[in-house]
Protein backbone atom coordinates (compact mmCIF):
# COMPACT_ATOMS: atom_id res chain seq x y z
CA UNK A 1 0.00 0.00 0.00
CA UNK A 2 1.56 3.29 -1.49
CA UNK A 3 0.52 6.79 0.90
CA UNK A 4 -0.04 9.50 -1.80
CA UNK A 5 0.43 13.22 -0.43
CA UNK A 6 -3.52 13.26 -0.43
CA UNK A 7 -3.52 10.78 2.07
CA UNK A 8 -1.02 11.98 3.94
CA UNK A 9 -2.45 15.43 4.22
CA UNK A 10 -5.49 13.96 5.63
CA UNK A 11 -4.23 12.13 7.86
CA UNK A 12 -2.34 15.33 9.30
CA UNK A 13 -5.49 17.31 9.24
CA UNK A 14 -7.06 14.54 11.22
CA UNK A 15 -4.48 14.74 13.61
CA UNK A 16 -4.68 18.14 14.30
CA UNK A 17 -8.28 18.23 14.48
CA UNK A 18 -8.17 15.94 17.39
CA UNK A 19 -5.09 17.64 19.01
CA UNK A 20 -7.38 20.90 19.15
CA UNK A 21 -9.92 18.58 20.47
CA UNK A 22 -8.12 17.61 23.16
CA UNK A 23 -6.52 21.27 23.92
CA UNK A 24 -10.20 22.70 24.20
CA UNK A 25 -10.88 19.86 26.08
CA UNK A 26 -7.95 20.86 28.59
CA UNK A 27 -8.56 24.48 28.29
CA UNK A 28 -12.50 24.02 29.48
CA UNK A 29 -11.08 22.75 32.55
CA UNK A 30 -8.41 25.09 33.04
CA UNK A 31 -10.81 27.98 32.56
CA UNK A 32 -12.92 26.08 35.70
CA UNK A 33 -10.16 25.88 37.91
CA UNK A 34 -8.90 29.61 37.35
CA UNK A 35 -12.79 30.53 37.85
CA UNK A 36 -12.57 28.87 41.27
CA UNK A 37 -9.34 30.02 42.38
CA UNK A 38 -10.29 33.75 41.51
CA UNK A 39 -13.40 33.41 43.60
CA UNK A 40 -11.26 32.20 46.44
CA UNK A 41 -8.41 35.04 45.69
CA UNK A 42 -11.22 37.32 45.64
CA UNK A 43 -12.71 35.88 49.03
CA UNK A 44 -8.92 36.40 50.93
CA UNK A 45 -8.97 39.65 49.37
CA UNK A 46 -12.32 40.85 51.10
CA UNK A 47 -10.85 39.38 54.18
CA UNK A 48 -7.69 40.75 54.06
CA UNK A 49 -9.25 44.43 53.33
CA UNK A 50 -12.20 43.71 56.17
CA UNK A 51 -8.86 43.30 58.69
CA UNK A 52 -6.95 46.25 57.32
CA UNK A 53 -10.12 48.59 57.00
CA UNK A 54 -11.22 47.81 60.62
CA UNK A 55 -8.53 49.38 62.74
CA UNK A 56 -8.30 52.53 59.94
CA UNK A 57 -12.19 52.99 60.50
CA UNK A 58 -11.83 53.34 64.51
CA UNK A 59 -9.15 55.26 64.03
CA UNK A 60 -11.22 57.51 61.81
CA UNK A 61 -13.77 57.29 64.66
CA UNK A 62 -11.54 58.50 67.25
CA UNK A 63 -9.57 61.05 65.47
CA UNK A 64 -12.77 62.32 64.42
CA UNK A 65 -14.17 62.45 68.19
CA UNK A 66 -11.04 64.17 69.27
CA UNK A 67 -11.84 66.92 66.87
CA UNK A 68 -15.08 67.36 67.79
CA UNK A 69 -14.02 67.40 71.37
CA UNK A 70 -11.25 69.88 71.00
CA UNK A 71 -13.64 72.06 68.35
CA UNK A 72 -16.35 71.84 71.10
CA UNK A 73 -13.59 72.52 74.03
CA UNK A 74 -12.58 75.55 71.74
CA UNK A 75 -15.99 77.14 71.24
CA UNK A 76 -16.76 77.66 74.99
CA UNK A 77 -13.42 78.72 76.03
CA UNK A 78 -13.84 81.51 72.99
CA UNK A 79 -17.64 81.97 74.51
CA UNK A 80 -16.12 82.28 78.17
CA UNK A 81 -13.51 84.85 76.97
CA UNK A 82 -15.99 86.95 74.99
CA UNK A 83 -18.13 87.71 78.38
CA UNK A 84 -14.77 88.56 80.56
CA UNK A 85 -14.15 91.91 78.01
Amino acid sequence: MTWSTEDIMTGLYIAVAVMLIVALYHVIFIVVDMRKIMRRFENVTEEVEAVIMKPLSMTDRALDWAISFFQEKAEKHEKKAHHKE
